[in-house]
């Protein structure tokens, strides 16, 4: 399955879930998240324009897929950025560098986010795409 493919169908699967359901599944996904260490939260890795604290990390491997880690202060955004960087780990980066913010509105997950959350997802994405450059 192709990676625009991957996002459409967790999109599809997203849509099951409604409202309160729909918040609690990516509160969910912050509980199963591996802590990133202190010397990874700098502002170099730090997410721009988000509300909460947002930091990610990535690395091209030898075989040209990508690996993304990241943490956050906030469980809501922790699990969203979760959910955004499972469907992209182990992606050829080739792949992951041709998406855009469109690639990813078929989650249909804007629509939860104020403005200011709005913004941070679209700077997630830039640097998603901008690591796999």
């Amino acid at each position: 399955m192709d990676l625009k493919s991957k996002i459409k169908s967790k999109g599809e699967e997203l849509k099951f879930l409604e409202g309160h359901d729909r918040l609690q599944y990516f509160l969910d996904q912050s509980r199963d998240t591996d802590l990133l260490d202190d010397v990874y939260k700098t502002d170099e890795n730090k997410i721009k324009g988000c509300i909460s604290h947002l930091w990610v990390i990535g690395e091209i491997r030898p075989d040209d897929t990508m690996r993304y880690r990241h943490d956050s202060d906030s469980h809501m955004t922790k699990g969203t950025a979760k959910v955004i960087l499972d469907m992209v780990n182990n992606e050829h980066k080739d792949e992951v560098s041709k998406l855009d913010i469109d690639s990813f509105r078929e989650l249909g997950i804007n629509e939860l986010f104020t403005m200011q959350r709005q913004i941070g997802f679209a700077s997630l994405i830039d640097r998603i795409i901008q690591m796999a450059k």
